[in-house]
């Protein structure tokens, strides 16, 4: 028959072509990400509780993180959180969505012992997430809003591993520098003397980081802004080739006309 011939044809060139492998080959620009590795190291502790920013310091640090969190799209992210003592939430990686989701569930049960602060303790477990990371930079923002008072491990020495390990540590005291206090008496505002600046200057200045100090949601903000501008993720690009191999539907098409040629015997 002549449709059976020439169905027979077509798919023998079809086979042919397979056989060939052939591929379509295109120059893309491969972007590779070489981001930073950034460990956030949350204190957990009751006082985050506390109203001075609204509706309370864990909230509106949770809303900030996530602000911050979502401009690092090339680094990878994890989490740490700290009470009396500490663990990691979340280990580093680049899903910040899940991330996300975690943080918007923290809450101060969370740990344990959150009537006491462990700040050298935040700080290892965050170190050791991030020894072993063959990132170019290497960074650990630490938030609280008190003073170390619990924890086997000093902030200090730990700070002092953190430089042997090249880690550079952005310290974020977090309260208002004055704080409404209820007694018997009725309410008065006096001078917040919780927070242990001098501390957390001195474990930035260790690292080569910067200490900060967060009074107002607004200066909180900015003091994320500041540390996404100071550590800038670096991008490599390449030219590569993109091979694509196109023999099974060349292969598909043969074995389909040699069926239907099969038909018309």
């Amino acid at each position: 028959h002549y449709i059976e011939k020439i169905l027979t044809f077509l798919s023998l060139i079809s086979l042919i072509i397979a056989l060939a492998r052939p591929q379509n080959i295109s120059q893309n620009i491969n972007v590779k990400k070489n981001g930073i590795d950034i460990v956030v190291a949350l204190d957990l502790s009751q006082s985050m509780q506390t109203e001075d920013f609204k509706p309370s310091r864990i909230e509106k640090a949770k809303v900030l993180l996530k602000e911050f969190i979502s401009k690092r799209e090339n680094d990878r992210i994890s989490l740490v959180v700290f009470g009396g003592d500490a663990y990691t939430k979340v280990p580093l990686t680049f899903d910040h969505a899940v991330i996300d989701k975690i943080l918007g569930k923290i809450t101060i049960e969370d740990i344990t012992s959150n009537n006491r602060t462990a700040i050298g303790m935040g700080l290892g477990v965050a170190v050791n997430r991030l020894k072993n990371s063959s990132a170019k930079s290497k960074v650990i923002i630490l938030m609280t809003d008190g003073e170390n008072n619990s924890g086997e491990m000093s902030p200090q020495v730990a700070a002092d591993i953190a430089k042997d390990f090249g880690i550079k540590v952005y310290t974020i005291g977090i309260g208002a520098k004055e704080v409404a206090v209820t007694n018997s008496f009725g309410t008065k505002v006096v001078a917040n003397t919780e927070l242990d600046e001098t501390l957390l200057k001195r474990m930035a200045e260790t690292t080569g980081g910067e200490y900060f100090r967060a009074s107002s949601t607004e200066n909180f903000r900015q003091i994320f802004n500041k540390i996404d501008a100071l550590e800038k993720t670096k991008i490599e690009s390449k030219e590569v080739n993109i091979e694509e191999d196109l023999f099974e539907e060349f292969l598909k098409a043969g074995i389909i006309l040699l069926l239907i040629a099969l038909m018309f015997k």
